[in-house]
């Protein structure tokens, strides 16, 4: 098994194909170090150790051939091989079992040195490939669902190297789905990123019993892939970052087995912030990605202001010491090319990052904040919001719409979608747009902050009108066709030619009007005319669209204020949603 980075080269096995070459393109490799993979990298991930495993089940194979264990080695690979042709699902749950590759190493080793090796492990398993023996916790948070199997049992556990907890009682486990289920509640509505990136790769979680002076410990094991062990604390939070926390460890180690990042071992040893003793380079890269992951939950929890006092110290305290072990990395002379870049991608994560300053916003705050997440003069936007989210800000609206006009300059223009809400279209003339104040209700305080400046220009559609404020104000709102809400002839297909940029602040994909230009290209997705009211146009996709796009790395985040923000090209984005779009709809007419 082989594997780069690069761009072009698919990297997911084809149905009945399990040892393919695996390429970890550019943007998910930065996505990533980044600690923002999501569930495209976990899936190539899980590719990855797809093929890693058929290989150690070979080599078990071979290892065995001509000793007394061949009998049983043989066995199981032939059943292996009958269950991928008979039930491909089942046999997929058989090769991700989290303890597969501990069990397969250590096999494998034994037969190695000559010892006599016990297969007994591998039938049990291969007899409950879905781990039905293990507890089952399911979690569900606005929609998003997370699904676990509570590991109280079985062989290889211990590789996570603390004392594992007894088997679960029914209290015990009634404890730890609660607790799980009030973590998944933190991580979904404060840490969406990390949701997603758990959601789609962790499987299981070992209970473990806390250290004898009562300090909660947790573990990732490196051959186990999809599994992290915890010790139960009292706190949600703090059991939402021991997942987030561990889970970086996993995602690295299935990196690491697709694509080396430093060279082989060495006596060499480096200060490590976090730890009295010092570390070897492949142990210190392993824990400053970790902690990337944990300056990143603690600098989201003072943003989202529930942190207080203990936020602002962790987050102070793991971003030093995630970029003081970053520098040491990369002063190190042990990275290999591929890892340079990993660490240099993570240490600009980390410092920028910022957490936020004070509970009040105020305009320089905001333009700080903009400028930060890489909005820049000269720019053409087209902002969705939610400014709720931003937290208090002094001046309200008004001092955000001169925060943006700002940092735009006078050669940028400031755009955003101010459709005629439907109560008002029948006594809006169809030839003008409509801008007597109160108007806006349902359309957002900043939309109809903007609408109602008197520089501001609108175009000229009955109901889908759009608002800007800027150098290109009159050539995006002119000649709006009525015939054409959203598609070539509106302001969105100016946009694009424009190179405009889409900014969501403090709302997800699903308010992204941009993929409805995408709609438009895709016959099959409308349903009546294109235009006018009774035109359906179905937004329902754009959460997953946009979630896959920003899986590829190509979106800007951080925070303006308290919001989550991402900002991305207009035109990239539009043709990115046209090819997930037009798939969809191909394989809902079959």
């Amino acid at each position: 098994m082989r594997a780069a980075t690069g761009q072009g080269a698919g990297f997911a096995p084809r149905p009945g194909q399990d040892l393919v070459p695996h390429t970890v393109p550019d943007l998910v490799f930065r996505a990533l170090a980044r600690a923002r993979g999501g569930a495209t990298a976990v899936d190539l991930l899980r590719s990855g150790q797809l093929s890693k495993r058929m290989l150690m089940a070979r080599a078990l194979r071979q290892a065995a051939d001509g000793r007394p264990e061949e009998g049983a080695a043989e066995a199981a690979y032939r059943g292996l091989v009958e269950l991928n042709r008979r039930d491909r699902a089942a046999w997929r749950e058989v090769m991700l079992h989290p303890y597969l590759d501990e069990g397969l190493t250590r096999t494998l080793t034994a037969l190695e040195r000559g010892l006599p090796a016990d297969l007994r492990w591998l039938e049990q398993l291969t007899a409950d490939p879905d781990r039905r023996a293990w507890h089952r916790v399911d979690a569900v948070c606005d929609g998003m669902a997370l699904e676990l199997r509570l590991a109280d049992h079985g062989p290889f556990r211990e590789a996570h190297g603390h004392e594992l907890a007894e088997p679960l009682t029914a209290a015990q486990t009634r404890e730890w789905t609660q607790a799980l289920r009030a973590a998944w509640t933190v991580l979904v509505r404060r840490h969406p990123w990390h949701a997603q990136t758990i959601a789609a790769g962790l499987t299981t979680v070992v209970p473990l019993l806390p250290d004898h002076d009562g300090t909660e410990v947790s573990s990732a094991a490196r051959r186990a892939f999809g599994a992290v062990a915890a010790s139960l604390p009292d706190d949600p939070v703090l059991l939402a970052l021991t997942l987030v926390h561990e889970f970086l460890h996993v995602q690295l180690g299935a990196l690491l087995d697709l694509l080396p990042l430093h060279g082989p071992p060495t006596d060499a040893r480096y200060h490590a912030p976090w730890r009295l003793d010092q570390r070897p380079v492949g142990a210190l890269l392993q824990g400053t990605y970790a902690h990337l992951g944990v300056t990143d939950f603690w600098r989201t929890e003072l943003a989202s202001g529930t942190g207080d006092e203990r936020a602002r110290r962790e987050y102070d305290t793991w971003r030093e010491h995630t970029d003081t072990a970053a520098r040491t990395l990369l002063e190190s002379g042990e990275l290999l090319p591929a890892g340079r870049r990993f660490v240099t991608e993570l240490r600009e994560a980390v410092r920028r990052r910022l957490g936020p300053a004070g509970a009040l916003r105020g305009r320089a705050d905001l333009v700080h904040d903009l400028r930060g997440l890489g909005l820049r003069a000269g720019d053409t936007v087209l902002v969705h919001s939610a400014l709720s989210t931003v937290g208090p800000v002094s001046g309200g609206a008004d001092t955000m719409v001169s925060a943006l006009s700002e940092v735009l300059g006078p050669d940028g223009t400031l755009v955003m979608h101010t459709p005629t809400p439907a109560g008002a279209r029948a006594r809006t003339p169809s030839s003008a747009p409509y801008t007597a104040p109160g108007f806006g209700v349902g359309v957002g305080v900043l939309a109809e902050t903007v609408r109602t400046r008197s520089a501001a220009l609108h175009s000229a559609h009955p109901w889908s009108a759009f608002t800007a404020l800027g150098a290109q104000a009159d050539h995006i709102t002119s000649d709006h066709s009525p015939d054409c809400s959203l598609g070539e002839e509106s302001p969105l297909g100016r946009l694009e030619k424009l190179d405009a940029r889409v900014l969501l602040m403090g709302v997800g994909f699903e308010a992204c009007t941009a993929f409805h230009l995408a709609e438009y290209r895709i016959p099959s997705r409308l349903t009546g005319s294109h235009e006018g009211a009774g035109t359906l146009l179905d937004s329902s996709p754009f959460a997953a669209v946009g979630a896959a796009y920003e899986a590829t790395g190509a979106v800007r985040s951080g925070l303006v204020g308290h919001a989550h923000c991402r900002l991305f090209d207009l035109a990239d984005a539009v043709a990115f949603a046209v090819g997930r779009l037009a798939d969809s709809a191909s394989c809902g007419s079959q």
